[in-house]
C-alpha cells in the first residue's frame, strides 16, 4: 500500500538543511573549521536532497490517486475523429442505412401489437442510438461533454428522458398509465435521440462546404417511415 509523505517530514528536512546551509556553515567558516564547515554543507545537500525526493513521491501519489478524468492521459479506448478523414466521412455517410437497417429489424417486434415486443423492438432502436451518437461525439475532444465522457453523458441523457416521458404519460399518478405506458414513453425517448443525432450532425458537418448535409438528413429522415409508431 502506497502510503503518502507526510508534510512535516518535507519540512523538517528543509528546517534541518538550512541549519547547516546557514549556521553551522557559516559559524565553521568563522571559525576557520574548514572540515566541519565541509561536513556542514555536505549535510545541508543531503537533507535539501532528501526534501525534493519526498516532495517529489508525495506529487507522484497524489497525481496517482485521481479519478482518470483528471489526468492528463487519454481513456485507452479515446477515438478523436476528423472530417479530414475520408474514413470518418464514410461513417458519416452510412449512418442512414444503419438506421434504416435498426428500424427494418424492429419493426416486426412493433408490428406485434404485444406490449413486451414493441418495447424490446424500441430498446434495440435506442441502443442503437446511443452507440451512433457516441460515433458523433469521437469528434468532439475527450471531455466536451463533461469530466466523464461522452459515453456517461448519454447514459444520464437517456435515463432522464425515460423518467421524464414516463412521469408526463401518467398525468394521474405512478402506475396509472397501464402497460401502454412504457410502449409510448420508448417511442418518444427514441424521438428524442433521432432529433439529438441529427443536431449534433448538424454541428460537426452542417456548415460545411464539401458536404450536401441536406441530402444526409434526407436519407437519415426517410429511413424510418413508421418510427416505431
Amino acid at each position: 500500500m502506497n502510503r503518502t509523505v507526510p508534510d512535516w517530514v518535507i519540512q523538517t528536512c528543509w528546517s534541518i538543511s538550512g541549519i547547516f546551509a546557514t549556521g553551522s556553515l557559516w559559524y565553521f567558516l568563522s571559525t576557520k573549521d574548514y572540515s566541519y564547515a565541509a561536513g556542514s554543507g555536505i549535510l545541508a545537500f543531503i537533507f535539501a536532497v532528501a526534501a525534493i525526493a519526498f516532495h517529489r513521491r508525495k506529487d507522484k501519489l497524489a497525481e496517482q490517486s485521481l479519478p482518470t478524468e483528471f489526468k492528463n492521459e487519454l481513456p485507452d479506448d479515446y477515438t478523436r475523429r476528423s472530417l479530414d478523414e475520408p474514413t470518418d466521412i464514410r461513417l458519416f455517410e452510412s449512418l442512414p442505412e444503419l438506421k434504416a437497417l435498426t428500424h427494418r429489424t424492429a419493426q416486426p417486434g412493433w408490428d406485434t401489437g404485444i406490449t413486451v415486443e414493441m418495447r424490446k423492438a424500441t430498446y434495440d432502436v435506442v441502443d442503437f442510438y446511443e452507440i451512433i451518437w457516441l460515433k458523433l461525439a469521437e469528434f468532439y475532444s475527450v471531455k466536451h461533454f463533461g469530466k466523464d465522457g461522452a459515453a456517461a453523458y448519454i447514459k444520464n441523457y437517456i435515463r432522464e428522458r425515460y423518467k421524464f416521458h414516463w412521469a408526463k404519460h401518467e398525468p394521474s399518478g405512478p402506475g396509472t398509465g397501464g402497460t401502454i405506458v412504457g410502449v409510448l414513453t420508448g417511442r418518444d425517448v427514441m424521438h428524442d435521440l433521432d432529433q439529438l443525432i441529427v443536431e449534433t450532425a448538424t454541428a460537426v458537418v452542417g456548415y460545411r462546404d464539401n458536404f450536401d448535409f441536406k441530402a444526409w438528413q434526407a436519407r437519415w429522415e426517410g429511413a424510418a417511415p413508421s418510427n416505431g409508431d
